[in-house]
Formats: structure tokens, sequence, C-alpha cells
């Protein structure tokens, strides 16, 4: 082989090392797409929102990602464009335990619920056998002077 292409080999290699593969790039455009909430609600991330700005947003960011802007260069526009409250905060993502709760609540709520209908039925069954009425009053001595 030639030195010219040994000189041209290794010219190339640091531009080779600092492109990214496509499944790297992928891999920031989710990463990109978890990190900016929808503009129009402040609810969703734009990877999960359907309204049309988001898909936008979506297009945009792939656009920007093959184009070899950085991460923190893409969030800024965003940033700036439709302020801070559009960057999803790590802090503010609910984590897995917090699903449970509401369940765990709800079947210890229904639990607490049987158990006090079963005891106010066991009472009304006490009372019934006895034969004594809840609307009996007791005869107290000295009320009627």
């Amino acid at each position: 082989m030639s030195k010219f292409f040994w000189i041209v080999l290794m010219a190339a290699m640091p531009i080779l090392a600092l492109a990214e593969a496509p499944a790297q790039q992928q891999a920031r455009i989710d990463r990109l797409e978890k990190s900016v909430l929808a503009p129009c609600c402040y609810t969703q991330p734009v990877g999960q929102h359907q309204s049309e700005i988001a898909v936008k947003m979506r297009l945009e960011i792939a656009k920007w990602v093959r184009q070899g802007r950085s991460d923190q260069e893409i969030l800024d526009t965003y940033a700036r464009q439709y302020g801070a409250k559009v960057l999803v905060d790590p802090n503010t993502i609910p984590k897995g335990w917090t699903f449970l709760v509401p369940w765990a609540v709800a079947i210890f709520g229904a639990v607490g619920a049987g158990w006090l209908v079963l005891r106010w039925h066991g009472r009304t069954t006490a009372l019934a056998a006895t034969g004594a009425s809840s609307a009996e009053l007791p005869d107290v001595p000295g009320l009627d002077d």
C-alpha cells in the first residue's frame, strides 16, 4: 500500500472516532424526548405526547442530533423558547413505589370497611338473639321526679 493511503487513513481516524453510530444517535434522541415536556400542557414528555407541537419537537430533536448538536445545546434551545418549565426535572419523576401507594391504600380501606361491616352485623345479630332492641332505653330511677 502506498504512503498516501496510510496518511489519509490516519487523518480520518479522529473523524471516524467522533462519529456516532445510528444506535447511539437513537438512544440520545430517546433520552432527549423524555427530557422535554410538550409545551401545550406540560404534562407529558414529547416522546409520549401526540400533539402537533410534540411531533414537531420530536422531528427537531432528531434533526439536531443528526447535525451533531449537543444535548445541552438542544435543551437550552427549548428552555429559551418555552421557558425552563418545559424541561423535565429528574427529581420530580415518580419512582416505581409511588404507583403502589394508591393501591395499598385502597386495599387497606376495603379490608377496614369489611371489618366494620362484619363487626356491626355481629352486634345486630347479638342484640336480636337477646331480644333487646337498640331503641329501648334503660329505666333509670329518679328521672321522673
